[in-house]
């Protein structure tokens, strides 16, 4: 039996559901002006020039697209009197607002109401994605990137013509510009094409290679930097082995990551799925099961892909670096609900993306609470040591100088002396910044020389000193501690 009628209005719900969220993402805590970890280092490298801000994102391991938009922001921010925080916040929703107007247009026009509604809401709460439509990150413009690349993708395999090949190449390519995730995401796209056109239509082939040359002669200019960045992580990164665990917690990424048992039933989930579309959609034709099912398999296949660098280059899979994959993941699950046709099908699938819907709503709320509760008490640590005119800030890490440099401007602070602070000299930072410097020997003369004053160190784990310190605050395996100066003896 089939079931028809009042598949339309889920879909009006789901989208209402959707804008609502849209509007929660302007008034939700996350916008007062707390920050995450890694948000610091953005606030920091945004201070300098837009040469600077390139230079210095080709010495750490993200592309450069997302920090040119947040320079942009932050002018345009300042330049009509709002913090530059907000400007940011501002920046990261944009993506999903332009998703919705994707949703509304052209998904619903190819696919139904149905998918645009119930895609557009799965993304504002599966996993991590609210969060990361907030925080000054670049996962929301990835997502976007992706999505517009997957269409367009599927625009070919319909019998698009050039602009589609077209779309497909300069979305690949900002894919690529803004994480690299996404660029594995896009290499699976372009893969899973070339088995299609070989399968179905040889007679693109030629397009093929064009949109893939030209793809890769634009990305030429960033290719110095890729390697720098490779070999960096190479040689040292914090991400451990891939074990089952996060195995079954990265392919369950389209409910919740931090729970192996919500993450096997996820797994279970999403098998069950693809399974009952597979068995509904006997009657479809060969293409059209495999653009739709295609969204699956690069998912899949950059998890996949992920595991394959893993083992042979250094661990790198991540959950929360497969927000992209999710996204393209969720738009197949909602094109393959309104596919269905059996209406037992219909509810068993209806039910199963229900459960997922409500894993990822009760996550997100928990998270939203979560990332406020822990930003405010980082903002009121980071305060008392800046609104105390008589502290002093020691930075004793390299890399650390970089994500607290905001804070040089507002108190005593000093740096580890170092030459090279991802690929700025500290005396290019000193233009912008007041700090002074120590030498990492002489850290013991510059505290006995200080004891008159409330000292507070820095640093990514508990520092190392023959003062004795005591730890104020951890997160994110940044530490905080304050020195006991009356256990400190004269350094000469």
């Amino acid at each position: 039996m089939e079931i028809t009628g009042k598949r339309d209005i889920f879909g009006i719900i789901f989208f209402a559901l959707s804008v609502m969220m849209l509007g929660y993402m302007f008034l939700t805590p996350l916008n007062h002006y707390i920050m995450h970890v890694d948000e610091y280092f953005t606030m920091s490298v945004l201070t300098l020039p837009i040469a600077d801000v390139i230079s210095i994102t080709s010495w750490d391991v993200h592309p450069p697209v997302y920090y040119i938009l947040a320079k942009i922001a932050v002018m345009m921010a300042e330049a009509v009197g709002m913090d530059s925080l907000h400007g940011l916040r501002i920046l990261s929703v944009i993506p999903y607002i332009l998703i919705l107007a994707i949703s509304a247009t052209k998904i619903r026009r190819d696919y139904g109401l149905l998918t645009a509604g119930l895609f557009a809401f799965s993304l504002s709460v599966m996993s991590e994605f609210f969060a990361h439509f907030l925080i000054a990150r670049m996962y929301g413009w990835a997502i976007l990137f992706i999505i517009v690349a997957f269409l367009s993708f599927g625009e070919i395999i319909k019998g698009g013509g050039v602009k589609s090949w077209i779309v497909l190449t300069v979305f690949s390519v900002l894919c690529a510009y803004t994480h690299y995730f996404a660029a594995i995401s896009v290499a699976c796209i372009y893969i899973i094409l070339l088995a299609y056109i070989i399968k179905f239509e040889r007679d693109k082939l030629k397009m093929w290679v064009i949109s893939v040359a030209a793809a890769a002669i634009l990305y030429i200019p960033w290719i110095p930097s890729l390697i720098r960045q490779m070999t960096q992580v190479h040689a040292a990164y914090w991400i451990r082995q891939v074990n089952p665990e996060m195995l079954v917690k990265s392919v369950g990424y389209i409910a919740y990551a931090d729970n192996l048992a919500v993450g096997l039933v996820a797994v279970l989930a999403l098998a069950g799925l693809i399974y009952i579309y597979k068995k509904d959609s006997q009657g479809v034709g060969q293409k059209e099961r495999f653009l739709i099912l295609s969204g699956a398999r690069v998912y899949l296949g950059t998890i996949a892909l992920a595991v394959f660098l893993s083992v042979v280059f250094r661990p790198i899979l991540m959950p929360r670096y497969l927000l992209p994959a999710a996204a393209v993941m969720w738009l197949t699950i909602s094109i393959m609900l309104a596919r269905i046709k059996d209406r037992r099908m219909f509810m068993v699938s209806a039910a199963l993306i229900a459960m997922l819907l409500l894993i990822g709503a009760a996550a997100t709320v928990s998270t939203n609470d979560d990332l406020y509760k822990s930003g405010l008490h980082q903002k009121e640590v980071l305060d008392s040591i800046t609104n105390d005119s008589n502290s002093m800030l020691i930075i004793n890490n390299q890399n650390m100088i970089m994500y607290f440099l905001s804070y040089a401007n507002q108190s005593d602070t000093h740096v580890l002396n170092v030459r090279i602070v991802f690929g700025e000299t500290l005396e290019r930072l000193h233009e912008f910044y007041d700090f002074h410097t120590f030498n990492g020997k002489d850290i013991d003369r510059l505290i006995a020389n200080n004891t008159g004053k409330n000292i507070y160190i820095i640093s990514w784990s508990d520092p190392v000193l023959n003062t004795t310190t005591e730890k104020i605050d951890a997160w994110a395996g940044v530490t905080i501690s304050r020195v006991n100066t009356t256990n400190v003896t004269s350094v000469s």
